[in-house]
């Protein structure tokens, strides 16, 4: 992928949010070295990961370089970032004001949302991006309830690329506060991060 303006987004929104919490969590820590080196590691990991289409193309797209951004976070602290600080981190993200605004406004069973995903499970049936997901999409808006079944991940083969697919159970209940910003719940019982065949998402109102 090209860093560019869309790899320059994730440092401008979390930096503040992650530095913040890493100063507090990890006191020894040189915050300014450190990012430099996060830094450093995500356009690393960036330019090393294949495209998955432009935002536009594939709306899904943004996600991949958060992973690439937070799995840099991982390498850049190397012995200093234990799973505690890491999931600390995930955590003061996933409930920072930062993402809370921006799901503000946007509704899970909207039209215009699902037909993104109907539009977005085609055209990853097409693969043509290796890297990309591939997914089954229904739905039900009488109910209102939809069903996402991924069979391939691309936040989990970037974490393969990157040989921390280990940190993928640790990544994926994100998914939970961002489907509720959204007005939605989720029901999961499998995870490709877990090593399952599927992830299994059923979106209903709360």
């Amino acid at each position: 992928m090209k860093y560019g303006l869309m790899g320059s987004v994730f440092p401008m929104l979390l930096g503040k949010i992650i530095y913040e919490y890493t100063a507090k969590a990890v006191p020894e820590i040189d915050i300014r070295e450190f990012k430099k080196k996060h830094l450093k590691e995500y356009k690393a990991i960036v330019e090393r990961t294949s495209s998955v289409g432009s935002p536009k193309e594939n709306f899904l797209s943004p996600s991949v370089y958060l992973v690439c951004y937070v799995l840099a976070y991982y390498k850049a602290g190397k012995d200093k970032i234990t799973m505690d600080v890491f999931d600390g981190m995930v955590n003061a993200v996933a409930t920072s004001k930062t993402m809370k605004s921006f799901y503000s406004g946007k509704d899970c069973f909207s039209q215009k949302e699902i037909d993104k995903y109907v539009k977005g499970s085609a055209r990853s049936k097409e693969r043509k991006y290796p890297g990309d997901w591939v997914y089954d999409f229904s739905y039900d808006l009488s109910v209102p309830e939809y069903f996402i079944t991924y069979h391939e991940c691309a936040l989990c083969k970037v974490a393969k690329q990157e040989d921390l697919f280990f940190l993928m159970p640790h990544l994926c209940p994100i998914d939970y506060p961002t489907i509720e910003y959204k007005g939605g719940k989720l029901i999961r019982h499998k995870t490709l991060g877990n090593g399952d065949d599927c992830c299994d998402f059923h979106v209903v109102k709360p």
